[in-house]
């Protein structure tokens, strides 16, 4: 399986990337994955072309058997960055890449709060866009800063529900490869 990872912020080194990158370290080099990160993403504007950024970006879309989106929460919901880079990705809507792609979401957060609201939102959009959602379980790494340690994650709790949320995904991308062809 190909897996791609989308950090919704725009550092690769955030802790929504760093989580990307410890979570497809559990596939224990079984499996192809690539972590990216939506900053250098230009703001979104229909009337202009898209850039080469934003076509690697879709190209990775399109090649990956599951989607993986790591998203902070910003007010309430997830990144501005994030949502600029889906509206790229998003046209034209009929050949958008997340039709039929198996997606997975999870954030990471240095507070007791935070993921729930931008992952109930980003799940909105993407279904709009007729992803495939991964339902369980939900990974919200709360207290983030003190569960990675010289940036590998030390929760086990975090790991068992990031393997889960994987396996799933996988469990799901095979079906849809079986019954698509």
């Amino acid at each position: 399986m190909r897996f791609l990872g989308i950090s919704g912020s725009a550092k690769l080194d955030s802790l929504n990337s760093v989580l990307l990158y410890n979570a497809f370290e559990l596939l224990q080099g079984q499996h192809k994955w690539e972590v990216v990160s939506v900053g250098g993403i230009p703001l979104f504007e229909q009337s202009v072309e898209e850039t080469n950024e934003v076509k690697k970006l879709k190209d990775k879309v399109k090649e990956a058997d599951i989607v993986v989106i790591s998203t902070p929460e910003h007010n309430h919901s997830f990144s501005a960055a994030l949502k600029n880079a889906i509206d790229w990705l998003s046209v034209p809507l009929d050949k958008n890449p997340f039709r039929w792609k198996v997606v997975a979401t999870m954030s990471a957060t240095t507070g007791s709060l935070g993921g729930p609201r931008a992952q109930e939102h980003l799940w909105i959009v993407l279904k709009s866009l007729g992803a495939i959602l991964v339902p369980t379980p939900e990974v919200f790494v709360v207290n983030a800063d003190k569960k990675f340690v010289n940036g590998k994650l030390i929760d086990e709790n975090s790991k068992k529900y990031i393997t889960e949320l994987l396996d799933n995904a996988m469990i799901l991308a095979q079906a849809l490869k079986y019954v698509m062809g």
